[in-house]
């Protein structure tokens, strides 16, 4: 995968209004959406009634849906904290995989997910791979138990 002017190549782009001003990246945030399909949770996350939204959403069957440039800010973290930083949402790229929860994620979508964050670290400073679940310890327990770090933690050199 690349990434030209803060895009993925290739993947599909439906702009949300719920972002912000200029960031650097330097983490990026894994999240599930639980929500019941894909469409469900890239239309919440498109809508401004909702004040969410993440840089990109990953299907089941590994479609990707880029939401925010890499370069903006996507409102995924909400009150968050890591490594001596508050509000995560200035300080990372948040991918949300479709996932209700309680699902096992589909080999497909973490494969995807890989070539994704290789691209997103070729291309930015990025520090480490962190979940939801680090950033908002007892609020927020996604990615989920069933998400497979040992996939992602070693992307990080």
């Amino acid at each position: 995968m690349q990434i030209k002017d803060n895009k993925l190549v290739g993947v599909a782009f439906r702009a949300t209004p719920n972002k912000g001003s200029v960031i650097t990246p330097i983490y990026i945030v894994m999240h599930y959406d639980a929500a019941p399909n894909a469409t469900s949770a890239i239309n919440w996350m498109t809508d401004p009634k909702s004040q969410v939204s993440a840089h990109l959403h990953i299907s089941r069957d590994g479609v990707v849906t880029q939401l925010v440039p890499f370069n903006q800010k996507a409102w995924h973290a909400g009150v968050s904290k890591w490594n001596g930083l508050t509000g995560l949402n200035s300080y990372s790229i948040g991918i949300e995989l479709q996932n209700t929860g309680t699902q096992e994620y589909t080999d497909v979508q973490l494969n995807t997910a890989v070539e994704v964050c290789k691209a997103i670290i070729a291309n930015y400073g990025i520090q480490d791979i962190i979940g939801h679940s680090d950033i908002a310890p007892g609020r927020k327990p996604d990615p989920g138990k069933q998400f497979p770090w040992y996939m992602f933690k070693p992307l990080i050199k």
